[in-house]
């Protein structure tokens, strides 16, 4: 039965919520274990107050998860029981799927479940990396220190993405744009300008008479070309579905003049920093390297962490296989030697991700200083040959008036 309650701390501070219990009794001892003395319970009879009812179209987003490993790794390190902090930070929760996640974790808790045993079991939201972190912070019992440095890792990544998000937003935005006005003067424009040349009955020049086949091509045959695109998307997301073809289009990104050296330090950066953050947590080096390799976010780098894991299972070093691969910078792999041979790589995995994310914003201002003039000159070439085709016959007006 679920029970609407209201309770007191021996602070003084108040809570509030809904709770599923069997008995107020029941109820009472469930508080009780967090803390909190219950004052006032109320059954919820299937008539009255309903819970909502719209977790199936709520989301969680990755900020939410980072928000919430913050607030748990700040609230243990201050000294409040995991039970009550996550109790706590679920009903301070307002998203309903997160809520509803959070609650079932809190039973399994009451039921002496771990805490990673229990995350393990919503893998969209608790991916390998973060069930396998608080499974190494519970048993080296510093839960709270591994999930700050969790948090941070998260931040940073996160951090990352969204300036790699921004670079990539106002060349997009200006492709659609160019997209519109040409679509536009196609549709509009070009046919206006058609009905009034051919009035004069004289032949255009042969660039304006390109530009107005175009124009009638597509006014007949939109309908076909927009059936085609979109069949040629879709083959070509089916494709990329596979694991052949995922592995043949983060192969392409990689090989392109800007942003396939800003895709590969963005996948070196995740790789080494989950390595340095699972390592120093105590996780073993093969089982970092599994959940290192997923978190790169390119298939060809994680293939070759894939292939490096056996190389490292048979005994060589970290550097040799990632070296010989010729996918990771060999900066990237002599500092990971370095860390090896004087005992240091924890901290050189570290210092490898912070040059790397350097690396990222700096590619990403180039980016940046390189896309905003080619995507306008783009726009501008398309728009301006519209125009001057179109205009190309004023120029010769008095010999077609004649």
């Amino acid at each position: 039965m679920r029970y609407s309650y209201q309770g007191i701390d021996k602070k003084g501070k108040k809570y509030r919520g809904e709770r599923e219990a069997n008995s107020i009794s029941e109820l009472r001892k469930k508080l009780k274990k967090e803390g909190i003395n219950l004052v006032k319970a109320v059954p919820i009879k299937k008539g009255g107050k309903k819970r909502k009812k719209n977790s199936i179209f709520s989301t969680i987003k990755r900020k939410e998860i980072v928000l919430f490993t913050r607030q748990l790794a700040t609230m243990l390190d201050a000294g409040i029981p995991l039970l009550r902090t996550i109790s706590i930070l679920t009903e301070q929760n307002e998203n309903i799927k997160f809520k509803e996640i959070l609650e079932g974790v809190v039973r399994d808790l009451n039921s002496g479940v771990d805490l990673s045993t229990s995350i393990a079991k919503y893998p969209n939201q608790f991916d390998k990396l973060y069930v396998n972190m608080v499974k190494a912070g519970e048993a080296s019992g510093s839960l709270e220190t591994v999930l700050k440095r969790l948090a941070k890792s998260m931040e940073e990544s996160e951090e990352i993405k969204g300036k790699v998000k921004g670079a990539m937003t106002y060349p997009i935005i200006v492709i659609l744009i160019s997209i519109i006005i040409v679509f536009g003067l196609m549709s509009f424009v070009v046919p206006r300008f058609k009905m009034m040349f051919d009035q004069f009955g004289k032949d255009l020049p042969s660039f304006t008479q390109f530009i107005f086949n175009v124009s009638d091509f597509f006014a007949k045959n939109w309908i076909i070309i927009l059936g085609l695109t979109g069949v040629g998307l879709f083959l070509i997301y089916k494709y990329i579905s596979t694991e052949k073809g995922k592995y043949n289009f983060h192969k392409f990104i990689l090989k392109l003049p800007i942003f396939g050296p800003l895709n590969r330090k963005v996948a070196v950066s995740r790789f080494t920093r989950t390595m340095s953050t699972l390592l120093e947590s105590g996780v073993n080096i093969l089982t970092a390297f599994e959940i290192a390799g997923d978190t790169s976010g390119n298939t060809v780098i994680s293939k070759v962490i894939e292939k490096s894991k056996i190389s490292i299972r048979e005994g060589n070093t970290l550097a040799k296989p990632l070296k010989e691969s010729g996918e990771f910078p060999i900066m990237v792999t002599q500092m990971i030697e370095v860390g090896e041979e004087s005992g240091t790589l924890i901290d050189m995995l570290a210092k490898v991700s912070d040059f790397q994310d350097v690396e990222v914003n700096e590619t990403i201002q180039q980016a940046l200083a390189a896309l905003e003039p080619l995507a306008i000159l783009v726009m501008a070439v398309f728009v301006g040959s519209i125009v001057i085709g179109l205009f190309l016959p004023l120029t010769q007006i008095s010999d077609l008036v004649g």
